[in-house]
């Protein structure tokens, strides 16, 4: 069994970014189907042209080239900011291809991601049109007035829109308080939705396999994992940082290998209404 300190010592805490966080490790490298051409023509985009493509995005890559060609070059826009203000209530959804080392936990729950072990975290759902909003807008004011996730009401996101409409017209508006986790280990994986998230990315999944074989074949010329315990290349399967992650959040302080994905489901169903945060400790503990 490998002490969990092991895996610590691989990861470089994640900082913010805006809204978003690096669990890990991430560059825009790991965007698939992106390159400097389709960089260099985002940026001659008008503001007109960069809302209708923001409510058209249909790949991660398609997202990021919108943000960063508002960042920019629209940032002190700020009819731009209020026609991105305008986009929070529209919920239609998009089916975002491409979401290699993307995180948004709900994403990975409903199966619409594989969560890889380590990648970008965004709490914003980027699926739908006033997520990729909303992001826009705190990437763009470095402010955060609320998340728009995939259960989001109409009124919550009406009120959300109201917020950034008020700030936009310069209005005194209180900035949104994310929870925190006091002594967390690693932030950026503490939520309860990235627990849930963490145990279903453990079951059976097919893309998950592909992962692990491809990164076998491409970084270490293997054809399957190696027997021995401790091989590097073990990283190559994303459930070898979700066991490290869960083990440290229920404050294991080894790996259990009796605690496999099927112990993990088990657990998540019969206790996850009574798991609780402890400030002191840093963990979650199952309450009465």
């Amino acid at each position: 069994m490998k002490k969990l300190i092991l895996l610590l010592i691989l990861i470089t805490f994640g900082h913010e970014l805006y809204s978003q966080k690096l669990l890990t490790s991430w560059s825009q490298h790991d965007i698939e189907n992106y390159t400097r051409e389709m960089y260099d023509n985002a940026q001659k985009l008008t503001t007109t042209e960069l809302l209708a493509k923001n409510i058209n995005d249909d790949s991660w890559s398609s997202v990021f080239l919108t943000l960063n060609a508002s960042v920019n070059n629209y940032k002190e826009n700020k009819e731009y900011l209020i026609e991105l203000a305008k986009q929070i209530t529209n919920i239609e959804e998009t089916k975002l291809k491409g979401t290699s080392r993307l995180i948004i936990w709900d994403r990975i729950i409903t199966g619409d991601i594989t969560f890889e072990g380590k990648g970008l975290v965004i709490s914003n759902d980027l699926f739908k049109v006033g997520g990729r909003a909303n992001q826009l807008l705190q990437n763009l004011t470095n402010k955060n007035f609320g998340f728009v996730n995939i259960n989001s009401t109409e009124e919550e996101l009406t009120k959300l829109q109201e917020r950034w409409i008020n700030y936009l017209s310069d209005k005194d508006v209180q900035e949104f308080n994310p929870i925190e986790y006091p002594n967390a280990k690693i932030p950026e994986v503490s939520s309860l939705n990235a627990v849930e998230a963490l145990i279903i990315s453990l079951q059976d999944n097919s893309k998950k396999d592909a992962i692990t074989k491809n990164c076998l074949k491409n970084v270490y010329k293997l054809d399957e994992m190696p027997k021995e315990k401790g091989s590097s290349a073990s990283y190559c399967n994303p459930d070898t940082y979700t066991f490290g992650y869960l083990g440290m959040l229920f404050g294991d302080e080894k790996i259990d290998e009796k605690k496999d994905s099927k112990w993990w489901l088990d657990f998540w169903t019969e206790n996850h209404e009574k798991l609780r945060w402890n400030n002191d400790l840093g963990i979650y503990e199952v309450g009465k």
